[in-house]
């Protein structure tokens, strides 16, 4: 397999095993990958379901290099190399939960799993 990935920013949304499970999304950059695994360094969301777009509701992990096998990933995004991750959070005027950098870097989108 080759790197295809290393080196560039992304965000990945992982599977819900179970009815009820929190969204669970990283944003952050490629260290490593191969057949078993992807390893970003960045930043973890998690969220029930968000209603009215209040923060609290919202659980940001601190910035870290998570391991994440294949089989529990259900989509990625490639992102743009100046995402900056560690930037603080917010909601936008359309309801999505996006980060405060120069990009206003979009977390999770208003239908995905917010009210």
């Amino acid at each position: 397999m080759s790197d295809y990935l290393k080196g560039k920013n992304i965000r990945l949304r992982c599977k819900k095993h179970y009815p009820g499970a929190h969204t669970h999304i990283i944003i952050g950059k490629v260290e490593a990958e191969n057949s078993k695994y992807i390893a970003i360094k960045g930043r973890t969301f998690h969220f029930a379901r968000i209603v009215d777009g209040m923060r609290n509701q919202v659980h940001a992990g601190i910035t870290m290099i998570r391991i994440i096998p294949w089989d529990n990933i259900e989509i990625i995004h490639w992102l743009g190399e100046k995402t900056d991750w560690n930037a603080d959070f917010d909601f936008d005027r359309n309801g999505n939960l996006v980060l405060k950098d120069k990009a206003k870097t979009v977390i999770a989108e208003k239908r995905d799993g917010m009210e």
